[in-house]
């Protein structure tokens, strides 16, 4: 009998959360924690190239106060990911870009669809077509749709 936290360590191993990916997803969903208040503050990620981690900044003076701190962030980076993962930090202006680990606020639409307008002609006589055929069928829809069947 093994402990619960070996099995679930074992089992969540071989269902790919250890993985370079999964680690990488932990980072950016836990990147506040990981950077501590005074470089989350400054600092958000924006990706990763091979072994670069790509830092965004919301102006010039957050990047040149992170250029001074590449270091701290590599190593708390790392020392997250359990091994030496990143072997550098690039620093960019955000421009916009989502952090990642953070979502947008999708909001439902509050647009009102337009009612389709009647084609001319539509008299809601069926007799000229086949109600089995194809046409027939997005006739008899289109009748339906405009309130004529």
């Amino acid at each position: 009998m093994q402990p619960v936290g070996q099995g679930l360590s074992a089992l969540l191993d071989s269902l790919g959360a250890g993985s370079p990916v999964a680690r990488l997803t932990q980072l950016w969903k836990n990147w506040d924690h990981v950077m501590g208040p005074d470089l989350a503050e400054l600092a958000f990620p924006l990706g990763h190239r091979r072994s670069t981690l790509v830092v965004g900044g919301s102006d010039n003076l957050a990047l040149q106060e992170l250029s001074f701190q590449t270091e701290e962030i590599l190593e708390r980076a790392n020392a997250f990911m359990d091994e030496p993962f990143f072997e550098r930090v690039e620093l960019q202006l955000a421009l916009g870009r989502m952090p990642l680990g953070h979502t947008a606020g999708i909001q439902p639409s509050t647009r009102k669809r337009p009612e389709p307008e009647k084609p001319a002609g539509l008299t809601g006589s069926f007799r000229d077509f086949d109600p089995d055929s194809a046409v027939g069928r997005a006739y008899l829809a289109c009748l339906r749709m405009h309130g004529l069947r």
